[in-house]
């Protein structure tokens, strides 16, 4: 049967529910389904009429638009807008997928396009399941592990280059989670995830940038960094700088060079 997937992570506890579409609801009656489904899972409710309805890629549907009002079977939809009202002695702490489990592995091999990116948290099974170290743990942890984002791709767009970084759940991440630093010709990512530090540092561009009017935006699946370039006649046809055929002024490049520029979102 086809269905959609609709997912809340703009707090805790998280939920997703599988939305058959066999009656082809409106989004408005596919949120309140969702808010009567959230609170009989977590004992928490949130508000049908504030919620809002949005695709991996942004954009917000209509109250009124019949779903799936051409978006495939088996997508995810993001719910948002509201803040759940905890249950009166309810733990605000998030719950993650057992190690090893196959709901673990489907988040890690397919991200936020697996049907068990957020099941895994809402089970009770799972957490039943959980070792101690894994509960409440903080957005900026003291030594948090690092792990590098080898993930992305880039686009040249005339004057800017755009750099798209996959990151399940980067449209629900807290306020100052993510941090840029951008120089002449160099960025340094980092975002804070619970116990993890994700990063991806390139210490020489293929171009210089101006760093003043670099930004970085979270959406819902990634993360896009827009590098304004210097030159707009300069192409980019790849991200990093490294020595080409007889090149011989490459040792010239200073790596993290220049005014430090950093943004926060």
């Amino acid at each position: 049967m086809a269905a959609l997937y609709l997912h809340y992570e703009e707090a805790s506890p998280e939920f997703t529910m599988k939305l058959p579409l066999a009656a082809g609801p409106s989004a408005a009656e596919a949120l309140v389904q969702f808010a009567a489904a959230y609170a009989k899972k977590t004992g928490n409710t949130l508000q049908a009429s504030a919620l809002r309805m949005s695709t991996e890629r942004g954009r917000t549907l209509e109250p009124t638009a019949v779903l799936p009002c051409g978006i495939p079977s088996g997508s995810d939809l993001f719910v948002g807008g509201a803040q759940p009202v905890l249950a009166p002695g309810a733990q605000d702490a998030p719950v993650h997928a057992k190690e090893g489990s196959k709901v673990a592995a489907s988040q890690g091999k397919k991200g936020e396009n697996s049907y068990y990116y957020s099941v895994g948290k809402n089970s009770g099974e799972d957490a039943a399941a959980l070792k101690p170290d894994l509960l409440g743990t903080s957005v900026t942890p003291s030594t948090p592990k690092e792990d590098t984002l080898a993930s992305y791709s880039l686009s040249d767009e005339s004057s800017v280059v755009k750099l798209h970084v996959p990151m399940a759940g980067a449209g629900a991440l807290a306020p100052g989670a993510v941090v840029v630093s951008f120089r002449d010709r160099s960025f340094d990512l980092r975002v804070h995830t619970g116990s993890k530090l994700h990063r991806l540092h390139v210490p020489i561009l293929l171009e210089e940038i101006d760093q003043q009017s670099c930004t970085v935006k979270k959406l819902a699946g990634k993360l896009v960094l827009s590098l304004a370039k210097r030159d707009a006649s300069k192409s980019w046809w790849e991200l990093r700088k490294t020595k080409g055929v007889g090149e011989t002024d490459f040792h010239l490049i200073k790596p993290d060079a220049g005014e430090e520029v950093v943004v926060t979102v």
